[in-house]
């Protein structure tokens, strides 16, 4: 007889004792009691077979397959604490391509529906029942918060400027209310502010009035005096209480956040310091007596994102906080309705760099894409196309460009963050790319390949995009602000190339030409492009390098062959386009549609050699969740 069988018999053969009158009433204390009730009959079968006695052996066998199973595994405390909660998904909303990655989206105080701002700037509606969606509105600034009224009649939302805007004319225009049920709007604001909250008397918004150098100042309005209260300088995540009475707010003081808890009349005010860590996107509960945060620490060895739970009885917080969920780096909360549902999304990052083998002569491809790594939107080749270098957050992750292989990471100290593109020095030793450094310095930085150290070369007020060095290696260009500009390695000087004359038009994307007299950059009305004009680093020559004839190609992020004769482009979508500068018809390149829905290419780059091209594929899915009954459970007589 195999152990299968001995462990049958045994179980059958084991005394059954009665089964404790309070052992279901234990059970429901423990487990949440949705939960007990939908597992209590399944329970009782396992532990009491014959209805009437308690299995011994059955409950050693469960302690002993739980202690095998969950023990070894360091995920399994938070299965069970999502196991102790009430989670479930929000069906059909993982279709709406609601960003993740913005505080933009928001559950009805009902539960009922679901609200936000899509990539084609239309205002969504999503029933949570039966994942029905209607647009409300196509005038909505992409990636800025929506907000429901308290009684759930009306969303408020910023309205973007015109119907095309320019890169220099992309901004919010008016904070709108639209009707829920009629469609109509009325103007809440002329002046943009990112909205966070509305009082539930409709009189109040909260939100955040967002500066050049991104730090923006906690705001309440008054809608109809149109008075601003400036509740903190450099302010985030203004939230007010279920009774509109106190609201809260963060700051911060080095490495750590103070949670602010304050009454709208500014009678009275308290502080929350003593976390270790950094405090983001605190939430008030339905009920008033928590506020949820996002809590980051760091560890040995990583940063840990958690969700815990800070007491709140009145005007003041009651003792420490509590941890209610660990792991959340990958979950983006947005709000929490009156039905108890706190609403969120996590993201999945399915794309990353891919190289494609290419014929130098023709420009065709010569063999299916390869994926370098997962992940990785900025890079760059070397001077010698043997390697790749890709930035993820905090350094370089160097691959052979042959065959995927890390070669090595080199951390980079200072810099927070990196604008997009970058450029590999010709002779090796330096990449140049744009960011801001932890000074809050932003401007062109130089990085040394072999150390991670970074210098600002050029400071600069605000970012500067698509790097590229001279093939002397004397100078670097970039765009900003709607020009080219070039800039001296020797004393970071920069000089303005190109400067657009009519209000819609953009330069943008510049490239040196291989041969080194001039850059090659895009020049764009609105978002499109369908012209690539080539200037003189000194600004006084400037040609056509090509024109597209067919509308609906894209030409903004392009790509020049080492030869010059052709140019590579990604218009936004699943293919890889490619057309001759002597005025050949553009043909497509590659169709990379087979890695998946809603696949699209992205920055091209082509290998110092022209035999290959890198890009980087976008690809993500969303899934959107509620969870509710996860706060700790206060003592009887606790203060």
């Amino acid at each position: 007889m195999n152990t299968k069988g001995r462990i049958e018999r045994y179980l059958r053969a084991a005394p059954k004792p009665p089964v404790p009158s309070d052992l279901m009433n234990r059970l429901r204390k423990d487990v949440v009691l949705k939960e007990a009730q939908t597992r209590g009959p399944v329970l009782r079968r396992w532990f009491a077979p014959s209805g009437a006695s308690f299995s011994h052996w059955r409950v050693a066998v469960a302690v002993v397959i739980a202690v095998i199973v969950l023990l070894p595994l360091s995920y399994g405390a938070s299965q069970l604490i999502k196991r102790c909660s009430t989670i479930s998904q929000l069906p059909g909303v993982n279709k709406a391509k609601l960003p993740w990655s913005y505080d933009g989206a928001a559950l009805s105080p009902d539960g009922r529906h679901f609200a936000g701002a899509t990539t084609n700037s239309e205002l969504v509606v999503v029933d949570t029942s039966t994942g029905q969606q209607r647009k409300l509105s196509d005038n909505c600034f992409w990636g800025t918060p929506v907000v429901w009224s308290a009684d759930g009649s009306e969303i408020a939302y910023l309205s973007r400027r015109g119907n095309s805007p320019t890169e220099a004319d992309r901004q919010p225009s008016s904070l709108l209310a639209l009707s829920f049920q009629t469609g109509t709007t009325r103007i809440l604001m002329e002046e943009p502010l990112w909205p966070e909250d509305w009082s539930s008397d409709g009189r109040l918004i909260l939100g955040e009035r967002l500066s050049q150098g991104g730090l923006g100042a906690a705001v309440m309005v008054h809608l109809e005096t149109k008075d601003q209260i400036v509740m903190a300088k450099e302010g985030a995540s203004p939230r007010f209480a279920p009774n509109a009475g106190s609201l809260s707010y963060v700051t911060k003081e080095g490495n750590r956040s103070i949670l602010h808890l304050v009454k709208v009349d500014g009678t009275s005010q308290a502080a929350y310091a003593d976390f270790p860590g950094a405090i983001s996107k605190p939430l008030w509960s339905p009920d008033g007596t928590h506020l949820v945060f996002v809590g980051t620490q760091t560890g040995i060895d990583r940063q840990h994102n958690d969700l815990w739970a800070l007491r709140v009885e009145g005007d003041r917080f009651i003792g420490p906080p509590s941890p209610v969920m660990p792991n959340v780096e990958a979950m983006q909360f947005f709000n929490w309705s009156r039905n108890g549902q706190l609403a969120y999304v996590t993201g999945f990052n399915l794309g990353g760099t891919f190289t494609l083998p290419v014929d130098p002569r023709t420009a065709k491809a010569s063999g299916p894409p390869r994926q370098l790594m997962l992940g990785g939107n900025q890079h760059c080749w070397s001077p010698d196309g043997q390697q790749v270098a890709l930035w993820q957050k905090g350094g370089f992750i160097f691959l052979s460009a042959g065959n995927g292989e890390k070669i090595r990471d080199v951390p980079v100290a200072g810099l927070e963050d990196m604008a997009s593109g970058m450029s590999w020095s010709p002779d090796g030793k330096l990449i140049a790319c744009s960011g801001t450094d932890n000074q809050k310095r932003s401007g062109v930085f130089l990085i040394t390949v072999e150390t991670g150290d970074a210098r600002l070369l050029t400071p600069l007020d605000g970012r500067a995009n698509s790097l590229t060095w001279s093939p002397d290696g004397r100078a670097v260009a970039y765009g900003q602000n709607r020009g080219v500009h070039v800039a001296s390695i020797e004393d970071g000087k920069p000089r303005q190339i190109a400067s657009p004359t009519e209000k819609e038009d953009i330069f943008n994307r510049p490239v040196f030409v291989p041969e080194g007299g001039s850059v090659a950059y895009a020049h764009l009305k609105g978002r499109n492009c369908g012209t690539i004009i080539a200037t003189s680093v000194d600004g006084k020559e400037t040609r056509e390098l090509y024109r597209v004839k067919n509308g609906k190609l894209n030409m903004r992020v392009f790509s020049l062959s080492p030869d010059l004769r052709h140019i590579v482009f990604t218009p936004g979508d699943e293919k890889i386009w490619c057309v001759p500068t002597d005025g050949g018809k553009p043909f497509v390149m590659a169709d990379i549609s087979e890695l998946g829905e809603t696949v699209f290419a992205w920055w091209p780059e082509w290998s110092p050699k022209g035999d290959a091209i890198s890009f980087s594929v976008a690809r993500e899915e969303y899934q959107y969740w509620v969870m509710e009954n996860f706060l700790p459970v206060a003592k009887a007589g606790s203060r």
